[in-house]
């Protein structure tokens, strides 16, 4: 015998109301600086995930909301380009039932993404829908970086060519019966997307048994190599920061505000501590090293400023201690070939 339940009665079913007061109550329980620190970082992983269904179910109130919050976190992390065109955005998006009805109507009806086929979880961001029609049409057989070129003629033509050879399209598959057509069962209900989650839940679990950051500790730091956090290291109050941030943006033009660096959240590997006549002092080893390099440009004696190590990583290769540079293809395979010709030399 089989049953359905609708999304509503789940959310609204006894035993998950009281699972959620028992993970709240669990929450006030934590007072610990780095469990605090972990639960906000929960709740940055459930804002996206709202965000991520507003998008692919084309939930437009459900948009607004994670746009809200996650403006939040963008002023904290010091992405003041986000933080200003989320704040702009939001302002404008509030205003439009009055300014634009029409507009306004539309995207409550989910027509704020695209829809490509009739699945339930199948609406696309704009900017992802380009990089999967534009841009793959553009880099395929036929298009203007196979051969055809990228002069304003070929791209008018390419362009103006598109809604014919579509219309083509359409027609010869009606002719042949052969249509492209994707499958109605979601990637991620897949058997091996299944045991691939299990697989990757299980080792996280794992790894939070032996470094558990929910342990009665007052201090803040790092589970992986129990480094303590510095005196100045203020990332688990990102709410206290982001609500001062916010609170002066009010009344401020968007151009004239200005993002200040000491405002910021900052993490225990932004920074560092060190003695200065005495004093505590608190240093980004990234800025030391511009400022070095800004300072070598102009000094005879290059060789004298790199004894000592300016950085604890190569600033060419990653733009923090964890996350690659975005690498130029191009260039990178032009050295590969010429290193793999010297050596068949």
């Amino acid at each position: 015998m089989s049953c359905s339940f609708s999304v509503e009665e789940v959310c609204s079913s006894k035993a998950l109301l009281r699972l959620e007061s028992k993970v709240n109550a669990r929450k006030e329980m934590m007072t610990g600086r780095t469990a605090t620190l972990w639960l906000q970082y929960l709740e940055m992983v459930d804002i996206l995930r709202r965000f991520l269904k507003a998008e692919r179910t084309g939930n437009w109130r459900l948009h607004l909301q994670s746009e809200r919050e996650m403006q939040s976190f963008f002023a904290a992390a010091g992405h003041k380009f986000y933080a200003k065109s989320a704040f702009v955005y939001l302002q404008k998006m509030t205003l439009l039932p009055e300014t634009h009805p029409d507009v306004h109507q539309k995207f409550e009806e989910g027509y704020h993404v695209v829809r490509r086929s009739d699945r339930y979880w199948g609406r696309l961001f704009t900017d992802l829908i380009i990089e999967q029609v534009l841009m793959r049409s553009v880099k395929t057989h036929g298009g203007l970086t196979r051969g055809k070129g990228m002069t304003e003629t070929q791209r008018l033509l390419w362009v103006m060519s598109m809604p014919a050879c579509a219309n083509m399209n359409d027609v010869m598959q009606k002719f042949t019966g052969v249509s492209y057509e994707t499958s109605d069962q979601h990637k991620d209900l897949s058997k091996a997307r299944q045991a691939r989650d299990v697989n990757d839940t299980l080792n996280l679990i794992s790894y939070l048994a032996q470094r558990d950051p929910f342990v009665e500790n007052s201090s803040l730091f790092n589970i992986a190599n129990g480094m303590t956090a510095q005196e100045g290291v203020n990332v688990d109050r990102s709410s206290e920061i982001v609500e001062d941030i916010l609170d002066s943006m009010v009344g401020v033009s968007v151009e004239d505000y200005v993002f200040w660096k000491a405002d910021q959240a900052t993490t225990l590997g932004s920074r560092s501590t060190v003695k200065v006549k005495g004093e505590s002092v608190t240093v980004d080893p990234q800025l030391i090293f511009q400022r070095l390099v800004t300072v070598g440009q102009r000094s005879e004696d290059v060789s004298s400023l790199f004894k000592y190590e300016l950085c604890t990583h190569p600033p060419e290769m990653f733009e923090s201690a964890a996350l690659l540079l975005q690498a130029n293809k191009a260039t990178l395979a032009d050295v590969l070939w010429k290193s793999m010709k010297g050596e068949q030399r």
